[in-house]
Order: C-alpha cells, then sequence, then structure tokens
C-alpha cells in the first residue's frame, strides 16, 4: 500500500479528474466536432471494454482510434451529457498503476417525430489507469451498465439501430 504523503494525494486528485474528463471530453468531442480532448486521456493503447453496454467485442485500439468508437455509438445523437460522481473509488497498485471507479449518469437526446428523447444510462465506469509522463493516462476502460431510464430506443441507436 502505498503511504498517504503529498505525492499520494496529488495523483488521488489527477485520477478523480481524469475520470471526470473522459465523459466531460465525450462530451465536447460530440458538440464540436473534435475529440482530441478525450483521445487525449488514453495511452497510447487502451483495452476498451463496452460488451456489456453495446454488445460488442472487448478491443485494443491505439489511442487515436477510440474517437471513432465513441462517433459509431453516438450518431444518432443530438447532444450527449456526462454527469460524473466526483467521488471515485481508487487502488492503487503502484506509484504508476491504479485501478479507478466512479459512476456516470449519461443522458442521450435525439429527435423522434419532431420530439425530443431522452435516453439516460446509469453505469459504472472501471478503468485501469497508469502514470506516464504527460500524467495519468486510461489503459482500460469497461462500462458496466446499472439501469436504464427514458426512451429505451436510446439504447437500440447506440447497438446501431438506424432511425429512418
Amino acid at each position: 500500500m502505498r503511504e498517504k504523503n503529498l505525492q499520494y494525494m496529488l495523483d488521488w486528485m489527477a485520477i478523480q479528474e481524469l475520470a471526470v474528463e473522459y465523459g466531460q471530453a465525450i462530451d465536447y468531442g460530440q458538440d464540436t466536432g473534435d475529440w482530441s480532448r478525450w483521445e487525449n486521456v488514453f495511452t497510447p493503447e487502451v483495452t476498451a471494454d463496452y460488451s456489456r453496454f453495446m454488445g460488442s467485442d472487448v478491443v485494443t485500439l491505439k489511442r487515436e482510434q477510440m474517437p471513432e468508437v465513441a462517433k459509431t455509438g453516438l450518431r444518432s445523437f443530438k447532444r450527449v451529457q456526462h454527469a460524473t460522481a466526483m467521488c471515485v473509488g481508487i487502488q492503487f497498485q503502484s506509484d504508476t498503476q491504479a485501478e479507478a471507479m466512479s459512476y456516470a449518469e449519461v443522458a442521450h437526446y435525439f429527435p423522434l417525430g419532431g420530439v425530443q428523447q431522452e435516453w439516460t444510462i446509469v453505469a459504472r465506469y472501471t478503468f485501469a489507469v497508469e502514470k506516464t509522463p504527460s500524467g495519468w493516462k486510461i489503459r482500460k476502460v469497461l462500462l458496466d451498465p446499472v439501469h436504464y431510464r427514458g426512451n429505451l430506443l436510446g439504447l437500440e441507436l447506440v447497438q446501431g439501430k438506424r432511425l429512418v
């Protein structure tokens, strides 16, 4: 176990901020088309496990490929809003490796017949994080759905259904 000194606290705060940045950077990318902020939360190679959510395979990708994963899943939504809890559980394995777990409510907005619809997922994110020369980065992400609410067509849209 790590000694809880100043460096421990600085690392703990940086990992908390990283967990929040993961969601806010997706929202920013969806709103602006600039995905560089989201790409920057990852190590050069990242394992993405969205299998419990999207029914997809676990994949290991270059960080530059991660925006395509998000764009594909969000293509049907006009806006997305991640409300990530700042209460992030962190377990340090070493001075440069840790596991972080946080909860998020993610609202997805889409039009249907001229009426805005909302679909929200409450999820637990588990991140394997690594301290790099440019700060803490996500090496692996697991999204575990806890609950859905709103128009469940949203889940089908994430999983690839297209509106005609």
